[in-house]
């Protein structure tokens, strides 16, 4: 009975709620399990309020839910010690490197500047230079937060760059290990920011459409009248003059504009077809950002089901561990499965 909930091995270090203890100041709390006692039968679990360790009955342990988990995680973040000095840690070394800038600072000005170049450049294209900026990161973030950002050794940081994209790829493609060399890896990395960059520098944007306006058709022709003002008037007086003498209503009259105003034959009209433009296709077609998108849930899939200690996929670890995923990368992975839609409907 070395894991008779499952909280340690499906998935590894799940967040639990605890309930149905004689203490009540620690029902309701949540915990993360870090193992499990077999002489004591009781599951060891960090309290995410003060990051102290205890142990507990199976029974008094339930999984968190989604909600419940991103409660326990920002319990953990706010309040665990160690948690706070990684992260005052990080926030003075980000600072350092920014050469003094505050972080909040930059990464409002790295806000804003996304927001204006989603606006110009399009958001598919911005979701795929983050993406690069991203896989570059990784690749060469372990060399640059070794050190200071005044003792950058950029030379170590290029002598590295080969074998961190062989790592980083058998990490993100385990059936790749040991089949991928230093340098086809570095080829590999180089080929795709050639492409994105040719992508994002070289496509022009995209101009709005504009629906086709209705030509207004043809001015029929005009029959211009023969007639004077002088004739009008002068049909007029003899048509007054019919009425006041008890004559036939405007016999005078109407034989006068017969003889003044010859009937003209009056022209066909003529309008100009315009075919009806096809409805524009639904589908956005494949492209480099589906392809990216691909490359993200491939990533993100082998990832999750990546057995610690090696081995072949296994679904149901990935379908376990996808629960527990942060929600940033769930948004990510729903963004890429969509692109990927889009483009086949």
């Amino acid at each position: 009975m070395s894991d008779p909930s499952g909280f340690v091995t499906n998935p590894p270090s799940t967040y639990v709620k605890i309930g149905n203890t004689a203490r009540q100041d620690m029902n309701g709390k949540f915990g993360l399990v870090v193992g499990f006692s077999n002489d004591r039968a009781r599951y060891v679990l960090l309290l995410c309020q003060n990051g102290q360790q205890a142990m507990l009955k199976p029974e008094n342990l339930s999984k968190a839910s989604a909600i419940e988990k991103y409660q326990a995680q920002y319990q953990q973040i706010t309040n665990d010690p160690n948690v706070k000095r990684q992260i005052i840690t990080y926030y003075n070394k980000a600072q350092q490197m920014l050469g003094g800038v505050k972080p909040e600072y930059a990464a409002a000005a790295v806000g804003i500047g996304l927001l204006l170049m989603i606006y110009m450049i399009g958001f598919t294209k911005i979701m795929m230079l983050m993406s690069m900026i991203m896989l570059l990161g990784i690749i060469i973030g372990p060399d640059i937060m070794t050190t200071s950002r005044s003792a950058v050794n950029w030379k170590v940081v290029a002598l590295n760059f080969p074998r961190r994209c062989k790592e980083t790829i058998e990490q993100t493609v385990p059936a790749a290990r040991g089949r991928v060399t230093d340098k086809m890896a570095a080829g590999i990395v180089v080929a795709m920011m050639l492409i994105v960059g040719k992508t994002l520098f070289t496509s022009p944007p995209s101009s709005p459409r504009i629906p086709p306006q209705a030509v207004p058709p043809a001015t029929a022709t005009v029959i211009q009248s023969s007639s004077s003002s002088s004739s009008i008037e002068q049909a007029y007086k003899m048509g007054f003059d019919d009425a006041s003498a008890d004559k036939p209503f405007a016999s005078s009259s109407l034989q006068h504009l017969k003889t003044t105003i010859p009937s003209a034959p009056v022209n066909d009209i003529d309008y100009d077809y315009i075919p009806t433009a096809p409805p524009p296709k639904t589908g956005g077609g494949f492209g480099i950002g589906t392809a990216m998108s691909l490359v993200m849930i491939g990533r993100t899939v082998m990832q999750l089901g990546a057995p610690a200690g090696g081995g072949g996929f296994d679904v149901q670890l990935a379908m376990a561990n996808l629960q527990t995923l942060p929600m940033y990368q769930q948004g990510l992975l729903a963004f890429s499965i969509f692109n990927v839609l889009r483009a086949f409907f």
